[in-house]
């Protein structure tokens, strides 16, 4: 999991990619992948394009989920859909920052 609390400014690029400390090693373990993240500016924080782009999702499932308190999701997934290659993408949910969990687990649950 990577943890994000404050976007550098560094990151305020579309291209830009932070490194990410740790790698997922089993990965190819899962058919779904989650990917959560808050939205800046439009966008994912660019390190969430890091981690997509390091990995292999050929065949995966990736539902992506925001939090945002005014910005919708869609541009997010034109950024990153294409660093997930050969994945089945699917249009990311986005929550409100006071997102209440009973919220997400209806949610989650709706997926299965």
């Amino acid at each position: 999991m990577i943890k994000i609390q404050e976007q550098p400014k560094k990151w305020k690029t579309k291209n830009s990619r932070p490194k990410v400390a740790n790698k997922i090693d089993n990965l190819e373990k899962y058919d779904v992948v989650m990917v959560g993240f808050p939205i800046w500016w439009n966008i994912a924080p660019t390190i969430v394009n890091t981690f997509l782009e390091q990995h292999d999702f050929s065949g995966k499932i990736v539902i992506p989920f925001a939090t945002s308190g005014s910005s919708g999701s869609e541009e997010a997934d034109n950024y990153l859909k294409p660093s997930c290659k050969g994945a089945n993408f699917k249009p990311s949910k986005r929550f409100d920052v006071d997102v209440k969990k009973d919220d997400i687990e209806k949610w989650v649950k709706s997926l299965l």
